[in-house]
């Protein structure tokens, strides 16, 4: 153990290897982006256009809503599915938050990596992360 604890240049290594690991980390998470509307916009204010997507569905009653409408970007860190049959869900590493996204019903899921864009009502998940539940969504 005493002879690891004298080598300054292994020490510098790991430093050196630990601070491009922690870089690396860092923009993987920055990419992407989240946005979230709390409420409808005014019929006279200019409104995104992903913002027609936001009703095209019927939100679910099951789970607390956070706000009216999101938008995530992101890449794709891990799929599931359930408990429901047909149920998919994404986890999306979207400027630096981690969010869910339900896939409507039946809907393939996008591989480990893939950019996503979701859109739709903004829930409070089980595990009380956010959730997006999709009206609109597109892989690539």
């Amino acid at each position: 153990m005493r002879a690891a604890l004298d080598r300054p240049r292994l020490w510098r290594v790991t430093a050196a290897l630990s601070a491009i690991l922690l870089l690396l980390m860092a923009l993987a998470c920055a990419q992407g982006s989240l946005t979230i509307l709390a409420h409808p916009p005014a019929p006279a204010a200019a409104a995104p256009g992903w913002v027609r997507w936001c009703t095209a569905g019927v939100a679910r009653r099951d789970r607390r809503r956070m706000a009216w409408c999101a938008r995530v970007q992101g890449r794709v860190i891990d799929t599931t599915h359930g408990p429901g049959p047909r149920e998919a869900h994404v986890a999306v590493l979207a400027d630096f938050h981690l969010v869910v996204v339900r896939l409507p019903e039946g809907a393939p899921t996008p591989g480990w990596g893939a950019q996503i864009v979701a859109v739709g009502p903004l829930f409070h998940a089980r595990d009380n992360q956010r959730e997006v539940q999709a009206f609109w969504w597109q892989a690539t």
